[in-house]
């Protein structure tokens, strides 16, 4: 049976609390991704005002378990969705979603405290419960945190992979078409993620200008690489696990997106055609 708490990180305060801006404007990302993609996007966040980001604007990308490895389009919209109802709950009636049997274990004034005033509660009492929720797969604290910040102008996305080895283009086109009716943005790699990266560390439509149709198809090439991630690879020097954003990455976001926009294609045409759009959340997020 699916699990319907999907919505879970242990890290989710990047900034120290007295560090902390309160944003005026939160971009909510749903990724196909569990590392690479949030990691290069808690370094726009880090950084967004050397990026000319207005500190008040803030990328949360919405974490969910390592384990979980549910990345096909409709499960990344599925997340996003899992996110907007929790935040039309609200903190003050977050206790309505948690399981029965928690509340006949714990009792309702106590959980009510929980998500009110934990202080009043003793912290290895709060531990276990939060543990006893975990064991579901329920993350009280980070859907707590989730349900808090709401600013009238957030906006919300998803990012997807083509990767035309696992999703096919009438579910690609199906989901941009529910976001579109939804009013989510709907962003697109095409072939993978790492063509973005790519975008970061090379004039891709120059270098590679006889061998597009290779980073299209983005065939495996050994057990840890494709095409286009083992290209990324050899010019950064990282894996798929810590992609240093500071030195790879910082210095050329707005020129990666000057270089997508050199492979400009409508939204759905990207389903087909190698090209990225993540360029317009940047221009959104410049814009602010």
């Amino acid at each position: 049976m699916k699990n319907r708490f999907r919505l879970m990180r242990t890290d989710y305060e990047r900034e120290a609390e007295g560090d902390r801006i309160e944003p005026q404007k939160v971009f909510y990302l749903s990724v196909e991704g569990n590392v690479t993609e949030a990691e290069y996007f808690e370094g726009i966040s880090k950084y967004r005002e050397q990026l000319g980001i207005n500190g008040r604007v803030d990328v949360e990308i919405l974490g969910r378990s390592s384990k979980d490895t549910n990345s096909a389009p409709r499960y990344v919209l599925e997340l996003l969705e899992e996110f907007l109802v929790l935040r039309e709950l609200g903190q003050e009636r977050l206790i309505e979603e948690i399981p029965l049997l928690f509340i006949q274990k714990y009792g309702e004034e106590f959980i009510r405290t929980y998500i009110q005033n934990p202080c009043e509660i003793p912290k290895k009492e709060r531990n276990r419960f939060a543990g006893d929720l975990r064991k579901i797969g329920y993350d009280i604290n980070y859907r707590k945190f989730l349900s808090i910040y709401k600013n009238e102008g957030d906006e919300f996305g998803i990012l997807i992979d083509r990767d035309s080895l696992a999703h096919s283009e009438q579910e690609i086109l199906e989901c941009l078409q529910h976001c579109k009716k939804s009013g989510y943005h709907f962003f697109i790699s095409n072939p993978c993620f790492e063509f973005w990266l790519l975008l970061h560390l090379s004039d891709v439509k120059e270098e590679y200008k006889d061998r597009l149709d290779e980073i299209l198809e983005n065939q495996k090439i050994s057990r840890r690489h494709t095409f286009v991630s083992k290209e990324v690879s050899d010019k950064a020097h990282h894996g798929k696990s810590g992609i240093d954003f500071e030195k790879n990455y910082l210095p050329y976001v707005f020129t990666a997106a000057r270089r997508a926009k050199m492979f400009e294609a409508g939204d759905e045409q990207l389903a087909s055609r190698i090209g990225c759009n993540l360029w317009k959340m940047m221009d959104i997020l410049k814009a602010f």
